[in-house]
């Protein structure tokens, strides 16, 4: 092989392998929520007239969670709510319906797109939830 054709051979390889690192995203560890707290209250359902117990979810301050999208959803009843954060990570979503011990799922979308892992927490006015089994 000749002087030449080593040289262009290495720098096909260089090349190659710079084009692969370059499409290689780098791993960010989003930490999954807080604690998160579930306050009842008592409504009236508009559509039967009748009185029914809503649940609304906050979680404290977390730097990671700075204006992210918190998605709150109550896997028994298959639906859920979003909130966004405010600029210290702290929440407070909308009322939703649930009844205790009910499995809620909790995880959040960081601006940049990066989500965080999930927690499970059984659905409880207890100053700490317990996770779910």
């Amino acid at each position: 092989m000749t002087r030449w054709g080593r040289w262009l051979k290495l720098g096909t390889l260089l090349g190659a392998a710079g084009c692969l690192w370059s499409c290689v995203a780098p791993i960010l560890t989003v930490p999954p929520p807080g604690e998160v707290t579930f306050t009842p209250a008592t409504v009236v359902d508009s559509s039967t007239g009748a009185q029914k117990t809503v649940w609304t979810t906050q979680g404290g301050p977390e730097e990671a969670a700075s204006l992210a999208k918190f998605y709150v959803f109550n896997q028994r009843l298959a639906s859920g709510v979003i909130a966004t954060a405010q600029p210290d990570g702290s929440f407070t979503a909308p009322p939703m319906d649930g009844a205790e011990q009910d499995p809620i799922v909790i995880y959040y979308r960081t601006p940049a797109g990066d989500y965080s892992d999930s927690i499970c927490r059984l659905l409880s006015s207890l100053a700490a939830p317990e996770s779910c089994r």
